[in-house]
Parts: structure tokens; sequence; C-alpha cells
């Protein structure tokens, strides 16, 4: 934020994103653990992770389930699991392995 209270424009990804309105998250949990982390859905039916802080490659995961475009990205409390849904109203939830 600005000394104006106004938002200021952080970091760009390019995703493939033409004719849907698509959805992005905040992983907080993660993010304070590893790094500030952006979720997306994108239109070439993947799922992307986004790494803010780094400069090259911000594209730390992608994964890949759907047959049509991801519209939407959600977190449980605990940021496990993971949903996404599609444009054919297919949700996956996606479990986090445990390191």
């Amino acid at each position: 934020m600005g000394k104006d209270g106004n938002l200021q424009l952080k970091k760009t990804f390019a995703i493939k994103h033409k004719r849907e309105a698509i959805r992005s998250s905040f992983c907080p949990l993660m993010s304070f653990r590893e790094g500030a982390c952006v979720v997306t859905g994108s239109e070439d039916m993947c799922v992307y992770f986004f790494d803010i802080q780094r400069s090259t490659k911000p594209c730390v995961n992608k994964l890949q389930g759907h047959s049509g475009p991801v519209l939407s990205v959600s977190f449980n409390y605990d940021e496990s699991l993971l949903a996404s849904s599609d444009c054919n109203g297919l949700v996956i939830i996606w479990k986090r392995e445990q390191k």
C-alpha cells in the first residue's frame, strides 16, 4: 500500500486466460512458512502455484487433472486440502503430502 492508502502493483503472472473469470487465492499459512504464495486456476485446465518473491521461474507447482478451464481455487482452514473447480462442474480435492 502506498502512503496515501492506495494499492500498488507488486507483481504480475502470465496465465492462459482469455474468456473465463478465474479466481486466485493467497496461501496464508504456506506463505508464512515458505514465502508469499498465490494459487490460481487457468484456462489450460491446470492449477498453478506462484511464489511472488521469486524473480525468475515463479511457478513452483502445477496440478493437472481437470478437463476444462479451472475457474476457482480455495484452501481449507489449515491448507492441507485445496479444492479446484472447472467450467464442466468438476471439483477436485487435492491433499498436501506430509513431509
